[in-house]
């Protein structure tokens, strides 16, 4: 399906600025070498509309086809972790805990953000509403109550939500509209809405093209949020950033009827006066400067090959999933990839015949260089790494480096 209208401001007025071509579904992993190799690929490219600024992908897939059984698993990253924990003491300024009190997160995956919550407010109710039947047995035996449906405006909560969150799922979800609605309805008077996505403006700046990827419908801004909240009634107070994901945007806003949007702070009109920088010229020289860098990361690693050079990557991430394709390398050039989450290992990654494996691989291969395709945690994946990998590190991502 195309995408023709923006959902906020409806116009059709919008110009392509990136294209990778035809690449498969990033999180559908494959059983087999040969069904990764010939798995349905879809177009990927990227517009932006010029009266609200919005940048979007031109063709969307079947929801069904992405989110029912999705792979990648929330837990697995202790920097992620970290985050939520560090989410759960933020929001206590804004939010004065009291036992009884729900907190509804949307698109929770594994449970892991609510889990970090409870370590630090133990007597709330807490609540994980997501498509995928991929965690349901995981929350269960978390002991957090799971929803196993996409979240729409048509979603009752039985009693209203104190807190919501939603972490790097909005950019999913193609009825953004009816989203807000489902957050508005379902929040209390006083609520509040904790909204993180990755930040277009850092991901243009850190040429993180492998950000684009058809989970990824919308790449925002905060200025295409505030549009949105206040078609929607509702309010935004205060915006931060974290270097999570290459960049994320932090949001809290509540409705328009509560004192807390009295407290708007300085923090939203400082991010509104960074985001006047991008101009249309801009994206389009971003899109030819991204053709550029993905020839030279091809040419890298062929001439690292050529060299009969050991190479193998560490993290089956969707990042990764799209890196790979956008460069045409597979199973032919690259060894393997490592990756901790367990039921990724075994399978393989779509259109390169790659297999994941666990780290234990490495007490028998010898590897020369190590893609790091999670770059987001590169930090975190070496210091793990230190005891079990004595070659080097390769990051792509803003720019090649050997370490």
């Amino acid at each position: 399906m195309k995408l023709k209208k923006c959902p906020i401001s409806g116009s059709d007025d919008a110009f392509e600025f990136l294209n990778l071509g035809n690449v498969p579904l990033v999180n559908n992993l494959c059983a087999t070498r040969e069904e990764s190799l010939n798995c349905k690929t879809f177009p990927l490219s990227v517009q932006l509309f010029r009266q609200s600024k919005l940048t979007c992908l031109t063709e969307i897939v079947n929801k069904d086809k992405l989110f029912l059984n999705y792979t990648y698993q929330s837990g697995v990253n202790k920097p992620f972790l970290d985050h939520c924990r560090e989410m759960s003491v933020y929001l206590n300024e804004y939010i004065e805990f009291k036992a009884g009190q729900t907190v509804l997160d949307v698109g929770g995956n594994d449970g892991s953000l609510l889990i970090e919550f409870r370590k630090q407010y133990p007597d709330l109710n807490y609540v994980n509403i997501d498509a995928s039947k991929s965690f349901i047995e995981i929350n269960e035996k978390a002991g957090i109550a799971y929803i196993n449906k996409f979240f729409d405006e048509d979603f009752v909560l039985e009693g209203k939500a104190d807190l919501i969150t939603s972490t790097n799922v909005f950019q999913h979800t193609l009825p953004i509209r009816s989203f807000v609605r489902g957050i508005y309805n379902n929040l209390k008077d006083d609520g509040i809405w904790c909204l993180e996505f990755p930040y277009l403006l850092t991901t243009l700046l850190n040429d993180n093209y492998d950000q684009v990827y058809h989970e990824h419908i919308f790449y925002y801004l905060l200025q295409n949020i505030i549009n949105l909240l206040s078609q929607e009634k509702m309010t935004i107070f205060n915006v931060s950033f974290y270097d999570i994901h290459s960049g994320t945007l932090r949001v809290l806003s509540c409705k328009d009827t509560s004192d807390i949007r009295l407290t708007i702070d300085s923090s939203v009109a400082s991010f509104l006066n960074l985001e006047k920088t991008l101009t249309e010229e801009y994206y389009k020289l971003w899109g030819e400067r991204t053709y550029e860098k993905i020839n030279k990361f091809r040419d890298f690693i062929a001439e690292l090959s050529e060299q009969d050079a050991s190479i193998a990557c560490f993290g089956a991430a969707a990042k990764g999933c799209v890196f790979l394709n956008s460069c045409g390398l597979n199973y032919s050039t690259i060894k393997f990839i490592i990756d901790d989450t367990p039921f990724k290992q075994g399978k393989f990654v779509p259109g390169t015949g790659l297999e994941v494996v666990s780290r234990d691989v490495l007490k028998s291969e010898k590897i020369d260089y190590m893609i790091i395709l999670a770059h987001n945690f590169k930090d975190y994946i070496m210091n793990s790494l230190k005891n079990q990998y004595k070659g080097k590190y390769i990051i792509m991502f803003p720019d090649i480096r050997v370490i």
